[in-house]
C-alpha cells in the first residue's frame, strides 16, 4: 500500500466483481425510473396561454408588428407573398403575434370564481390610467365650476 503513488492512494475502491453487477444494475434502474416518473409529473402539468400577458409582451408585439406588419406571413423562395405554404417573414416574431393575439382572447374571457389567471388590463393599462384621471376631483371642480357658471350660478 505505501508503495503506491500518491494519486493512486487517493482513489476510491470500485468492486469490479461479478456479484457486485446486479446491485449497481438495480440502483441504475432505480434511478432511471425516478427521473422518468418526475418527467411524466411534469408533462402532465398542464399549461397556462394566459400567462406571461404583460405590458412587456404588448410592447414586443408592436417593435415586430411596425418592423414586420405581419409577421406570420409566407414567403415563397424569391421573397415573394405566397398564398401556399414558404417561409414565415419572422418566426420569432410570428411567435410573439400569437401570444399577442391569444392574450386578447385570455382577456376576454370570463373567470367567475378566480377559476383562471387572467390580465383584465393587457394592452389597455395606458388607456385605463388615462380614464382614471378624468374622475379625479380636480377634474371634477374644474367642470364643476364650468357647468356653474354657465348656470348661471355666477361663480
Amino acid at each position: 500500500f505505501w508503495l503506491k503513488p500518491f494519486w493512486l492512494r487517493q482513489l476510491v475502491f470500485v468492486p469490479t466483481t461479478l456479484a457486485a453487477a446486479p446491485a449497481l444494475a438495480m440502483k441504475f434502474s432505480a434511478v432511471v425510473l425516478g427521473v422518468a416518473a418526475i418527467a411524466g409529473t411534469a408533462l402532465a402539468l398542464k399549461q397556462d396561454p394566459c400567462a406571461g400577458c404583460d405590458e412587456g409582451l404588448a410592447l414586443a408585439y408592436q417593435m415586430c408588428a411596425r418592423e414586420h406588419g405581419d409577421p406570420c406571413t409566407e414567403l415563397n423562395g424569391a421573397g415573394i407573398l405566397s398564398s401556399g405554404p414558404g417561409t414565415k417573414k419572422d418566426v420569432g416574431c410570428c411567435m410573439k403575434k400569437e401570444k399577442h393575439d391569444r392574450c386578447l382572447q385570455c382577456k376576454s374571457m370570463d373567470c367567475e370564481f378566480k377559476t383562471c389567471n387572467v390580465n383584465k388590463q393587457y394592452y389597455s393599462e395606458r388607456t385605463l390610467v388615462m380614464e382614471a384621471k378624468t374622475k379625479t376631483k380636480e377634474a371634477y371642480e374644474s367642470h364643476d365650476a364650468k357647468a356653474m357658471k354657465a348656470a348661471g350660478w355666477g361663480l
